[in-house]
């Protein structure tokens, strides 16, 4: 079990009808690669890495690394490098547990982008249209160390 209390991923969908996640595959690029991590696709389609771009960088699908796609692993076994790794590709109406960065006081609803300060991780985002919004917690907690927060997908 998750040493922060969730023990999943893919929390599910708002309606039985998806109640399987969209998932992408491609090998570990890098080492820390947690399941709940934000990820990329890596330069030239090498596979996939923690996702370190900007806010500000737009256009970037949602890719949440996960280990659980059979329903029997744990969440907190990094993949290693060269090792086959799966992503969540979250459609509307998804909840998924994510890796929100230290120090954010969330409320329901807050909107979440990149953080390229701690690659593979959220942070509250400017809702001046600067940032990117990729999702919004769903729970009322004030993050205190990098820890997974469930989130909706708009």
């Amino acid at each position: 079990m998750s040493t922060i209390g969730k023990r999943v991923i893919f929390a599910g969908a708002a309606d039985s009808a998806n109640s399987k996640p969209l998932t992408v595959e491609g090998i570990a690029t890098e080492a820390g690669i947690l399941p709940g991590s934000v990820v990329d696709y890596a330069a030239a389609g090498a596979g996939l890495e923690l996702m370190d771009d900007a806010a500000t960088v737009f256009g970037k699908p949602l890719l949440v690394a996960n280990r659980d796609e059979i329903g029997n692993a744990d969440i907190d076994t990094a993949w290693t490098v060269n090792e086959s790794a799966v992503a969540i590709k979250p459609r509307s109406g998804e909840f998924l547990n994510v890796f929100v960065i230290t120090g954010q006081a969330l409320t329901v609803g807050a909107a979440l982008t990149r953080s390229a300060a701690t690659p593979g991780a959220l942070v509250i985002a400017a809702t001046d249209g600067s940032e990117e919004v990729l999702c919004f917690a769903d729970e009322t907690v004030t993050t205190t160390g990098t820890q997974l927060v469930r989130v909706s997908v708009a």
